[in-house]
């Protein structure tokens, strides 16, 4: 693929059916920041992600202590599940906002480890 640019553009290419999370930002890991996460999806096959989460702080992941996210995207139906992945050995918050978006469009819901799906 070629595309011309300017210096002042980047282009950014994304493989179809990608999810992309992105978290608020902070200064240190331990920092706690009250904004949304949130979730880009890029639409054109089916896809799977795992958001990997543990303390930030301790080596507790090595006992189990991690948290996953499974978010799986099924592009027949336009649609995003979450859910607690297998083997998770800390708790989910419990609620965290999230912000799915894709294209022009947004849908903003609360996981609290119960599966969710949003639909476009």
């Amino acid at each position: 693929m070629t595309r011309a640019v300017e210096l002042e553009t980047i282009p950014l290419y994304v493989r179809a059916g990608s999810i992309l999370p992105l978290g608020p930002v902070k200064q240190h890991a331990a920092e706690r920041v009250d904004e949304p996460l949130s979730v880009l999806v890029y639409p054109g096959t089916d896809r799977k992600f795992l958001l990997y989460e543990d303390d930030g702080t301790s080596f507790d992941y090595r006992q189990g202590e991690w948290l996953g996210i499974e978010m799986e995207w099924e592009d027949r139906r336009r649609s995003l599940a979450l859910s607690v992945a297998a083997g998770s050995g800390m708790l989910p918050p419990t609620s965290r906002a999230v912000d799915v978006k894709l294209g022009g469009e947004s849908r903003k819901i609360v996981f609290n480890g119960t599966p969710v799906r949003v639909t476009f």
